[in-house]
Parts: C-alpha cells; sequence; structure tokens
C-alpha cells in the first residue's frame, strides 16, 4: 500500500488569497484591527502557527484558548472568502486524485498546515473533498510545527497498520516545510513547482527527494514516481 501524503494550498490549488483575506478578517472582528500585515512567511505553515504569530503581534502573548477561538472565527468566515476570490485547482489535479482513489494499492491522505475545517472548505468549494481518507490525515490544529505534522500522521497509519513504514509515504508539496517534515520520519518528498511561490534554488537548497514541474497530465506517470525506491 502507497499513502499519498497531500499538501493542499500551492500543491493542490491556490485560492488567490482567500485565507490571508479571511484571516484579516478574523483579526478584524475580534481584535478591531482593520489592514492587519502579516510580517512573516506563511506557505507552508500551520494555521495554529499563523493565528499564535498574528495574536502575539497584535497584544504581545498569546494563550491556546486564543489561538482556538482565531482558529474558529476563521474557519467561519474562510467559505464566503474562496467564493470571493475565485482560486482555482492546479493543472491535473482532480485526475490525479481520481486516479489514486481508484487505485486498491493507494490511498490519499492528508499532510497540511490547515486546520480541519479550512482544509474541509477549500476542498468541497474546488470539489476535490470526496478524495481523501480523513481519519488519517493530518492537520494543523495538531502542531504549529510541520515537523509534529508528519510524525502524527506516521503514528496513525502505525496504528491502523503496525506493519507500515515510511517507505509506503510520499509527501507532495511545494514549500521547504514540505520537504523538511517529510525528512523528519523519513520519507520521501516530492516538490511541484507550478503553485509554489518559492525558486528553485530555494527548494533544492532543502535537499528535496524530486522536483517536478506540475502534475504530469498522465496520473500514471505520478505512479512510476512513487513506485521509485
Amino acid at each position: 500500500m502507497y499513502y499519498i501524503c497531500w499538501d493542499i494550498d500551492g500543491t493542490l490549488l491556490l485560492t488567490n488569497y482567500a485565507g490571508v483575506s479571511a484571516m484579516k478578517e478574523t483579526i478584524q472582528e475580534l481584535y478591531g484591527l482593520d489592514h492587519f500585515e502579516f510580517t512573516y512567511g506563511m506557505a507552508g505553515r500551520t494555521d495554529t502557527y499563523i493565528a499564535r504569530k498574528a495574536i502575539e503581534g497584535i497584544q504581545g502573548r498569546c494563550t491556546g484558548k486564543e489561538v482556538t477561538a482565531m482558529l474558529s472565527a476563521y474557519g467561519r468566515k474562510l467559505p464566503a472568502s474562496l467564493v470571493e476570490k475565485h482560486g482555482h485547482l492546479l493543472p491535473h489535479v482532480k485526475e490525479t486524485l481520481t486516479y489514486f482513489d481508484k487505485a486498491p494499492d493507494c490511498t490519499n491522505v492528508l499532510l497540511t498546515g490547515n486546520c480541519e475545517p479550512a482544509a474541509h472548505a477549500k476542498l468541497e468549494y474546488f470539489g476535490i473533498d470526496r478524495y481523501f481518507d480523513y481519519r488519517s490525515s493530518a492537520f494543523g490544529e495538531i502542531s504549529e510545527l510541520r515537523d509534529d505534522l508528519s510524525r502524527a500522521l506516521l503514528q496513525k497509519l502505525q496504528k491502523k497498520d503496525p506493519s507500515v513504514t515510511p517507505e509506503q509515504l510520499i509527501v507532495i508539496g511545494d514549500t521547504p516545510h514540505d520537504i523538511t517534515c517529510a525528512r523528519a520520519v523519513g520519507v520521501r518528498s516530492l516538490i511541484v513547482e507550478k503553485g509554489s511561490s518559492y525558486t528553485r534554488d530555494r527548494l533544492e537548497a532543502c535537499h528535496p527527494w524530486k522536483i517536478i514541474p506540475e502534475l504530469p497530465a498522465r496520473p500514471e506517470e505520478l505512479r512510476a514516481i512513487v513506485e521509485e525506491v
């Protein structure tokens, strides 16, 4: 069995900054700040990290309850923001997910910094929510640190099937964080350039297993990559 561990933003889809917009609306609602600007990189970060950094920037401190409240409000605002911003799926995503969903020896799971409500909102809006095993996935509520998400995902899979090994997993993403979280559990990282906000040089400096320009038009070509040792 192979487990295809998908990142969402920049890998499967681009929301045209719907998440940023919804988070800014959340900050305005909770803290009364208009036009809040994020002063740190968000690509590849977990929603928990993004929320904590924002709250600390606003008031100099942050509690777990405040992070939970922010993510809850953000999850409620995101669906409307997705409609407003008109993002799009990246090339060949639906065909690829359909292919692996039908393969009896493959399972699509999520390894994403999105909190679970946000992940569901994005995937549902773009019509690809049915392709994933959510019970075996890892979401941004788990930790601020992406490496913790990959550890949690592997533990979930091994709890369900103790024979699962890291060699059966492949992380497909678009940022250095996807590379490092894969390495944290001895898993291969496949980076897709098409939706990434990082240069190829920056990605190569993190030593991913492989980089490809975009998901292949023929899913069988990606299957062949997955099967490489």
